[in-house]
């Protein structure tokens, strides 16, 4: 005779169900190239960073092509990319400014692929893993190697440094890591949130102890923002679309003060006169902006001892830096005023195309993340590289990939041109699933999905 369940049991068996009917997230094996190859770019500079990031970029698009079909770069990034390719022209070392140009040309492209045949999901999934590679590793390193875990210039000595060659560069890629994790911890249908807060915990813990106030500021002050942003697109349009006008308002405003801002934020950190050797470097970077104010010195070109230009400006500094500690002097001394233009039209595209959806109420909470990210973008470009170095160049790139033109719709995933398996790592059906876990809430998903039948016990 067939038995019972005991009337104790039926919640336990209902738990039970749903972990049978509902999987768990899969990884295609699109995520995993797009995983490796953020992480390649996170961790660069480190020896022969270039080639491999650059390799990297060549396996992902050739990958990207053959899985499916080509995703549209946005016009935009296509116009920054192609004038970056022209500064080769005049580039003060054209070796270097050509290995430059082709890394940034087949980044972009793969990246713009990749993120085009997954879900939205999935790519934070990807983001997110190799983050937490990265910042694992570098917890090792501070703990276990503490001769190459952390700082050992006597400016800042004993701080977070991990697996990155300076403090002030992994302090960007954890502070990016904080945003991300914040935002799949707060998204409502993201899975793991738990999860999510716990890495971003560690990972900001690593950024205090990284000991860099721009990172520590900027990361609070995106943080703040992202929260904000989470609670204020659950209110009525109306006070949406007035809070928008005055966000636009109040950062129209801070950039004509700009000076001033830079100078105030840079008192409270405690810094010096000089910015802790910023104005010298700025101060080097003059005379060279004049000569081409509108061409640049070609992509890529500078920041090398091969340069000549680099290294005067060293002799005039004193002392020897990697790159201008600007992200907009940095843009202007590679490609000119007409490359730093076309780049900040690359983030004003990203803004207004997910501002508007913010506003209109579209697509929940995925736009929040492109949103925030740009600005952390051009907040943390003030005193460092940001969006200069190639991994901000590249989550740039995956913003604008992942926030639709204007009259899209809400960006869903493409398909595949191979249908069995190949290109998932644990299942043909993966794709499917995790489209459906991203459009659908999960009691949708429990009361539309096929239950497996259960056999009585005898």
């Amino acid at each position: 005779m067939p038995s019972t369940p005991s009337s104790g049991a039926p919640r336990r068996a209902e738990r039970r169900r749903q972990r049978m009917t509902v999987s768990p997230p899969t990884t295609p094996l699109a995520a995993v190239v797009l995983g490796l190859l953020l992480g390649a770019a996170a961790a660069a500079p480190f020896w022969q960073s270039g080639p491999i990031v650059f390799g990297l970029a060549v396996v992902s698009l050739l990958y990207a092509l053959m899985n499916g079909p080509a995703a549209r770069v946005h016009w935009t990034v296509l116009a920054f990319v192609a004038w970056s390719g022209v500064t080769f022209l005049w580039a003060e070392t054209p070796s270097e400014s050509l290995r430059a140009i082709l890394t940034l040309l087949t980044a972009t492209v793969a990246v713009t692929f990749l993120v085009g045949q997954l879900t939205r999901a999935q790519v934070y999934r990807a983001l997110a893993t190799a983050l937490k590679v990265l910042i694992a590793l570098s917890w090792l390193l501070y703990f276990g190697l503490p001769g190459s875990g952390r700082e050992q210039e006597s400016y800042h000595h004993g701080a977070f440094t991990g697996i990155f060659i300076q403090r002030n560069t992994g302090a960007f890629v954890l502070g990016a890591a904080v945003l991300t994790f914040l935002f799949m911890a707060t998204h409502p249908e993201l899975p793991r949130r738990r999860s999510s807060a716990v890495w971003a915990a560690v990972a900001f813990a690593a950024l205090v102890a990284a000991e860099s106030g721009t990172g520590l500021a900027v990361t609070v002050v995106s943080s703040v923002v992202m929260l904000v942003v989470m609670r204020i697109r659950l209110w009525p349009s109306y006070v949406r679309q007035t809070l928008s006008v005055l966000a636009v308002l109040t950062v129209a405003g801070l950039l004509v003060q700009l000076q001033n801002v830079v100078a105030f934020v840079s008192g409270l950190l405690g810094r010096d006169d000089t910015l802790t050797g910023r104005t010298l470097i700025w101060a080097s970077l003059r005379p060279y902006l004049d000569d081409r104010p509108w061409l640049g010195w070609g992509w890529g070109s500078l920041w090398t001892s091969h340069s000549v230009i680099t290294r005067a400006m060293w002799s005039v500094a004193h002392f020897e830096f990697p790159h201008a500690h600007n992200a907009y002097l940095d843009a202007r001394m590679q490609s000119g005023f007409i490359g730093l233009t076309l780049l900040m039209l690359v983030c004003a595209g990203i803004l207004l195309r997910s501002g508007r959806r913010l506003v209109a109420g579209e697509d929940g909470a995925w736009p929040v993340f492109p949103t925030v990210m740009t600005l952390f973008l051009l907040l943390y470009g003030i005193d460092e590289q940001a969006f200069m170095s190639v991994i901000g160049l590249l989550i740039l790139v995956t913003c604008s990939a992942l926030v639709p033109s204007a009259g899209s719709p809400p960006r869903g995933p493409r398909h595949p041109r191979r249908r069995r398996g190949v290109g998932s790592v644990r299942g043909p059906v993966d794709r499917v699933r995790d489209r459906a876990e991203e459009d659908l809430p999960r009691e949708a998903l429990l009361e539309h999905r096929p239950r497996p039948s259960r056999r009585p016990r005898q």
